[in-house]
């Protein structure tokens, strides 16, 4: 692999944020941005829904924000968006979810451990200090659930965790919203669109193959939380994450000749067993989404004898 003998400053990265109706979390992630000790090239805000002109403005005179309200909205549209506006000079770029906040000198140790690399990398991702940090489990890895190291993409095409990390890691995937990449990179690899109202398995779809062939990384120094907020009012929309993120998964298995389907099923009907056992222990939410899970499954089946994609069942749920 080649050496590449380059030092990147604040002014090269530009930073691509997709958002939609969530003012007070683009309010949060750029003053975030605002209170780092380098200031960035370019802040792209891709906004679909509601028009946040004027909580974006308010920033304009600390920051080099871009903003653009966009008629078709989707993560990866307003994302692909964002990079079709990018300019040489931008050699490092950021994909940020609306709902990350960057903790005091992130964006210097991201610089800092970039400049670093000997060989250096495809993309690294934010250390997000606020989620469940990898655990081993012995029972989840006779499902093809879990490994021993944090960061690695599974047969099954389940993926560790990269959250919460206490060292420098190098890893399989990197997660598609608090991650900086290479332009020649994101410009060589260009992330298909498929049209869902949530794509779970977006990031992990990316990054594995790039990871395959170019060295991927999370900083632990380079801190952000991610202050997700799911929406538990919409009981519906439990039902449907649960069959989402299992056709998400095997449409992830499908694309890749060296993960394996019988993985998948294995893995999928162990988790669901799982809960099923404790099903008196689970509360409303995980109960409607193993639901869910149980329906993804059998639509997996469904959509195989009727010959029609999964791409096509996962455009139309």
């Amino acid at each position: 692999m080649q050496n590449l003998q380059i030092t990147y400053h604040a002014n090269d990265l530009a930073l691509i944020v997709p958002t939609k109706d969530r003012p007070q979390k683009i309010k949060n992630l750029l003053k975030s941005i605002e209170n780092q000790d380098v200031k960035v090239g370019r802040v792209i805000i891709v906004a679909f829904g509601q028009n946040i002109g004027n909580v974006v403005d308010a920033f304009k005179p600390a920051l080099p924000i871009e903003y653009y309200h966009v008629e078709e909205g989707g993560q990866i549209k307003q994302r692909n968006f964002g990079i079709s506006l990018l300019r040489s000079e931008n050699t490092l770029v950021g994909f940020l979810d609306d709902d990350i906040v960057l903790q005091p000198l992130a964006l210097k140790r991201m610089l800092n451990f970039w400049n670093s690399q000997e060989i250096k990398p495809a993309g690294v991702g934010f250390n997000i200090i606020n989620e469940e940090a990898h655990k081993y489990s012995f029972f989840r890895s006779l499902f093809c659930a879990s490994a021993r190291s944090p960061g690695v993409v599974l047969k099954s095409g389940k993926s560790t965790p990269i959250t919460n990390v206490r060292e420098n890691l190098q890893t399989g995937w990197l997660n598609g919203g608090a991650t900086i990449w290479r332009q020649e990179i994101i410009k060589k690899y260009q992330h298909k669109e498929v049209k869902s109202r949530w794509a779970i398995f977006e990031d992990v779809i990316y990054s594995y193959p790039i990871g395959k062939k170019y060295p991927l990384h999370i900083s632990a120094d380079a801190e952000v939380r991610h202050e997700h907020e799911r929406d538990h009012g919409n009981n519906g929309k439990h039902y449907f994450y649960g069959r989402n993120k299992v056709l998400w998964n095997y449409y992830f298995v499908s694309r890749f000749d060296d993960l394996s389907k019988l993985a998948f099923f294995w893995s999928t009907i162990g988790g669901i067993a799982f809960k099923t056992m404790t099903v008196f222990g689970l509360n409303k939410i995980t109960f409607q989404e193993t639901i869910g899970e149980i329906r993804g499954f059998f639509a997996i089946f469904k959509a195989s004898f009727k010959g029609i994609s999964i791409e096509e069942v996962i455009r139309n749920s």
